[in-house]
């Protein structure tokens, strides 16, 4: 029996649901979402990654409860992470973990007034990161002996903050004790030491020149310092070189070019004793 066609306005019907459905499945298929796993982002670190892959995902179904959740979760896991380093005195790594956050902050809208920090508290242990990173290791030169190390980490802090007033503080208490020690090793007579701390000073005195309040010293008792060690250590080899104690004589000058490394006259005071030492061990 031969089947007889459709009529063509119920043919058109049919095709019509037919290409309607494809669409919506289509549709369908490009409008849903993979989920978003932030556990592995957040094992490697990648916190920015993390965060901004939430937000993508959830501006495009700001309604979904249990996004927002998780959303809100990973801000949390993150936010611990930062307090832990803290804990651990890692104020580098906390510190760029809060500055993340503060970046952010503004796409934490719909879940932010039940988060338990607020923006203000963010900046506020990010600033104290900022200065920990940089006071600890200052502090940690200061005690090595290392001033120039000391002196440069402020700098460069400060490059990046110029306004930064507490950086500028802390900054003002290193470089005064600093010359403490240089005036602590003058009393004792330590030329060498002390010399050495105030030529340091010296060299970088541009960059605390400046402060607000000012540093306890001037450019000018730098200056003082340095001549005066620079005189007492010239002194003080010649008489050994007088008395014979060549290499007495040796260890005070090169003890001045420590911080005078440009003084030709005891670079060739120095050059002629070791020659007349060699002289005299060969004899031997």
């Amino acid at each position: 029996m031969l089947k007889r066609p459709l009529p063509r306005a119920l043919a058109g019907a049919v095709l019509c649901g037919l290409f309607l459905s494809a669409c919506a499945l289509a549709d369908k298929i490009k409008t849903k979402q993979p989920p978003v796993e932030s556990r592995p982002v957040l094992a490697e670190g990648d916190f920015e990654k993390a965060l901004d892959d939430f937000k993508a995902a959830y501006e495009k179904t700001p309604r979904d409860k249990k996004l927002a959740a998780k959303y809100q979760g990973t801000v949390l896991e993150i936010k611990a992470i930062g307090d832990k380093a803290f804990g651990a005195k890692d104020f580098a790594r906390a510190g760029g973990i809060y500055r993340i956050l503060l970046d952010r902050y503004g796409d934490f809208g719909a879940f932010a007034a039940t988060l338990p920090f607020k923006k203000v508290q963010l900046e506020t242990a990010q600033k104290e990161c900022r200065i920990m990173a940089v006071d600890n290791p200052a502090a940690r030169a200061v005690k090595a002996g290392n001033f120039a190390r000391a002196l440069d980490i402020f700098q460069a802090a400060l490059k990046e903050s110029p306004g930064d007033a507490e950086l500028a503080a802390k900054y003002r208490g290193t470089v005064n004790q600093i010359k403490a020690i240089g005036d602590k090793a003058f009393g004792a007579k330590d030329f060498a030491q002390a010399g050495r701390v105030n030529a340091s000073l010296l060299r970088n005195y541009a960059s605390f020149e400046g402060l607000k309040p000012p540093v306890a010293f001037s450019k000018e008792d730098l200056t003082k310092a340095v001549v005066a060690c620079r005189e007492n250590l010239t002194k003080t080899g010649l008489a050994e070189y007088r008395k014979g104690n060549l290499a007495k004589a040796i260890a005070v000058w090169e003890g001045l070019l420590a911080f005078d490394p440009d003084n030709a006259e005891i670079k060739k005071a120095v050059n002629t004793a070791w020659t007349q030492l060699d002289g005299i061990k060969k004899e031997q």
